[in-house]
């Protein structure tokens, strides 16, 4: 086997790489949205959920124009009391590729750091 066709082979395998890798995000950007719009109604939507334990969730709800704190357990739903809108912090849930690419790059910068002690660039840079 020459080195002509290694190279070759080295370069194939590396694009079929990168495209599995993209077809993957892609894939599941798509399957994010699906399963966020199964949550999202005309005149509804769940703003922001945190989990407490097994079975234990805070939600807040937008309903029309008030936003509602629910408690939710596998037993019960509980209303909790309604929040005012100025007192929130809303994420904007538009995708923006350019955004989530920086952000993946710095958690990876910074992993690189971490384990690996990264390099000298890196080293240099304030994350």
């Amino acid at each position: 086997m020459s080195s002509d066709n290694l190279f070759i082979e080295a370069v194939v395998f590396l694009l079929i790489f990168i495209l599995v890798v993209f077809l993957a995000y892609y894939v599941t950007l798509f399957l994010n949205k699906k399963a966020f719009n199964m949550y999202k109604g005309e005149n509804f939507d769940i703003v922001d959920h945190l989990a407490l334990g097994k079975d234990k969730n805070l939600y807040i709800i937008k309903v029309c124009n008030e936003y509602m704190l629910f408690s939710a357990t596998s037993n019960s739903i509980v209303y909790i009391k309604t929040l005012n809108e100025k007192d929130l912090k809303i994420k904007d849930k538009s995708f923006n590729f350019g955004q989530s690419l920086n952000i993946s790059l710095n958690n990876l910068r910074r992993l690189s750091i971490k384990n690996l002690g990264g390099n000298e660039h890196d080293k240099n840079k304030k994350i």
